[in-house]
C-alpha cells in the first residue's frame, strides 16, 4: 500500500490513525471522532421538554406552509445531504445581471454542472418576487396573498447568490452562514445577535443555529414575500398558529421523531386524536407562557425549536470516525492512501480540522483562539475562488458601517467560513458560489494554489501540491467515502423525515420513517 512518505510513518492504519489524530500534530489540526469535538450548550433557553421541542423542530423545518408561495420548506433547500441538488432554474447572474453559465442565459433554464469562471453563482431557488399583503385568512390556503413585482427572475423564482450549506452537523460551527453573520448569540429576534446590526429580547450563548433559523423566514430570495412580518398580527407567526403541523404532508409512523404524531389516515400531525396546532406543539415544548403569546415570540420560538431538532443532526457513524477509534480495516487501502494525503502533502487539515473537519468550529476557537493565521476571523478564510469585490463575505460592511468581521482585519474581507467535509459527496456543487462542480475540481484548485483570483486579502495558508493520477483518486475516495455517515445517504434515523415537495425538481422526497431507505453496514 503506498502512503506518502512525507507522512515518516509506517504503512499500517494504526500508525496512520495515530498519525492522524495525535502524534506529530498540534492541538488544533488533528483529526478525531465527531464525538469528541465539543458542543458548549445554549445558555438562557425556555424549553421545558427537549423531545417536544425537537418534534416542534422538525415540524417547523419540513413544513411548506410556511413559505409566502405555501410550497417552501426550510428543508427545500437542504434536501440532499442536508444541501440542494437541483439544476433547473439555479443560477444567480451576480452583479452585471448577465448569465453565462452552464448552458444557461436567463432564469428558468437548466443548468449543466460546470466550473464557473465568471460572477455567476450557484444558488438555491425561494419564492417569486412579490410584495406581501396579508396572510391568507382561511387557514386550509397555504399562500400568503402577495402582489407580483417586477425583477431579473420575473415570474421565475429567485435564486440566491451562495450556494446552499449542509444544515447536518451545523450545531458544531460557532457562526453559522458562509460569512458567519448568524451570531453565537441569539437575540430572538433576527440573526444578528449582539453586535448592533439587530437587535432583541433576549442574549442567548452558543445558539448560532437559533440566529442562523430566523433569517430565511425573512428573507425575500428564500421564503418570504417583500415586507412579512415575523411576530405580532398578521405576521408569519399568525398564520403558522393558524395551521395545522404538516398539513399538506404526509409523515411515516415510524418517524424517529414524529411518528408518534403521524396521522395513519392522511396527512398532517395528531395531537390526542385531533389535528395538531402549532400553538399545543409550543405549549408541551415551552410552556403555557410561550403557547399563550406565541404570536409576539414567535422568533425567539422558532430560533429555539430550529436549534433544538438540527442539533440531533449529528452524522457521526462514518468510516473514518470508525477508523479514529481504532477500526483499522474501516477504510479501504485506497481511503488510506488518501487520509496520508489529507493530512501529510495535500495539507488539507491545516484548516479542515476536527471531528467536523472545520477550522469555524468552537473547538478550534477556545483551541486557537479568534484569530487565524493571517489575523483575521477564526475559520474565515479568502482563497481568492472569486473577485473579492463581487462578494466581501465576512468583510463586509453594511449601509450603517458596522461588519460581521470580529477582528475588522483586512483578510476577512472575501473571506468565508470553512465548510466542514462530512457527507461532502452528496452536497455538490461546491465552494461558496457553487463555482466547482465536482470534488475532482476542488482537489485540482488546490493542487495548483488556489487564488484563480489574485487578491491582496489571499490567505497565506494555500500552498501547491503535486498529486499523481492516483493520488487524485485516491483522494476523491476518502472524501467521498470515509466521510459519508450512512445514515444521511439513506435517510435513516435521526435524518428521517416527512414527505416533501419540491418545485423544480422532477420528483419530491417521500415520507421516510426510521429505518430510511435501507440498510447500514
Amino acid at each position: 500500500m503506498d502512503i506518502d512518505p512525507e507522512l515518516s510513518i509506517a504503512s499500517d492504519g494504526a500508525e496512520l490513525a495515530a498519525s492522524a489524530s495525535s502524534a506529530g500534530w498540534n492541538e488544533f489540526v488533528r483529526l478525531v471522532p465527531l464525538d469528541q469535538e465539543p458542543i458548549p450548550a445554549p445558555v438562557g433557553m425556555h424549553i421545558v421538554n427537549n423531545a417536544a421541542a425537537v418534534q416542534l423542530g422538525k415540524a417547523f423545518f419540513w413544513d411548506i406552509q410556511v413559505g409566502s408561495d405555501g410550497q417552501t420548506a426550510c428543508a427545500t433547500c437542504h434536501f440532499q445531504g442536508g444541501a440542494d441538488d437541483r439544476t433547473f432554474n439555479t443560477l444567480f447572474p451576480g452583479a452585471d445581471g448577465i448569465w453565462a453559465s452552464g448552458g444557461v442565459t436567463g432564469p428558468g433554464q437548466q443548468f449543466t454542472p460546470s466550473n464557473i469562471t465568471n460572477n455567476d453563482r450557484v444558488g438555491s431557488q425561494g419564492v417569486p418576487r412579490a410584495s406581501f399583503v396579508s396572510i391568507n385568512p382561511d387557514p386550509n390556503q397555504a399562500a400568503d396573498i402577495c402582489t407580483p413585482l417586477p425583477g431579473p427572475f420575473g415570474e421565475h423564482r429567485r435564486v440566491g447568490g451562495r450556494n446552499s450549506p449542509t444544515m447536518i452537523g451545523a450545531v458544531y460551527f460557532r457562526d453559522a452562514f458562509w460569512d458567519g453573520h448568524a451570531n453565537h448569540v441569539f437575540n430572538g429576534n433576527d440573526a444578528f445577535g449582539l453586535t448592533g446590526i439587530g437587535s432583541g429580547p433576549v442574549a442567548i450563548e452558543n445558539a448560532a443555529l437559533a440566529s442562523q433559523a430566523v433569517a430565511p423566514i425573512n428573507d425575500e430570495f428564500e421564503m418570504t414575500c417583500v415586507g412579512r412580518p415575523l411576530n405580532g398580527p398578521g405576521s408569519l407567526g399568525e398564520k403558522v398558529l393558524a395551521r395545522t403541523a404538516l398539513r399538506l404532508q404526509h409523515v411515516a409512523s415510524n418517524d424517529s421523531v414524529l411518528g408518534p404524531l403521524a396521522n395513519p389516515g392522511g396527512t398532517g400531525l395528531l395531537c390526542d386524536g385531533v389535528p395538531c396546532s402549532y400553538r399545543e406543539l409550543i405549549r408541551r415544548a415551552m410552556g403555557d407562557d410561550l403557547a399563550d403569546n406565541a404570536e409576539a415570540n414567535f422568533t425567539l420560538i422558532w430560533g429555539e425549536a430550529l436549534y433544538a431538532y438540527e442539533a440531533t443532526l449529528i452524522p457521526n457513524k462514518t468510516p473514518l470516525d470508525r477508523f479514529l477509534k481504532g477500526n483499522y480495516q474501516a477504510l479501504t487501502p485506497k481511503q488510506l492512501h488518501g487520509l496520508g494525503l489529507f493530512v501529510g502533502r495535500a495539507g488539507c487539515n491545516v484548516c479542515h480540522n476536527g471531528g467536523l473537519l472545520s477550522d469555524a468550529t468552537w473547538r478550534a476557537h477556545q483551541v486557537a483562539g479568534p484569530l487565524n493565521a493571517d489575523g483575521g476571523d477564526q475559520g474565515f478564510h479568502n482563497l481568492g475562488v472569486t473577485a473579492t469585490d463581487d462578494d466581501t463575505g465576512r468583510g463586509r460592511v453594511l449601509p450603517s458601517g458596522l461588519t460581521f468581521s470580529e477582528s475588522g482585519s483586512s483578510f476577512d474581507v472575501g473571506a468565508f467560513k470553512t465548510p466542514g467535509l462530512r457527507n461532502i459527496k452528496l452536497t455538490a456543487p461546491y465552494m461558496h458560489n457553487g463555482g466547482k462542480a465536482t470534488l475532482g475540481d476542488v482537489i485540482d484548485f488546490y493542487a495548483r494554489g488556489g487564488g484563480d483570483v489574485q487578491n491582496p486579502q489571499l490567505t497565506g495558508l494555500l500552498r501547491p501540491f503535486t498529486l499523481t493520477s492516483y493520488d487524485r483518486a485516491a483522494l476523491i475516495e476518502f472524501l467521498s467515502g470515509a466521510l459519508t455517515d450512512c445514515r444521511v445517504e439513506k435517510h435513516r434515523a435521526p435524518f428521517d423525515h416527512p414527505e416533501l415537495p419540491i418545485p423544480n425538481r422532477s420528483s419530491g422526497l417521500p415520507a421516510v420513517g426510521a429505518s430510511g431507505t435501507g440498510p447500514c453496514p
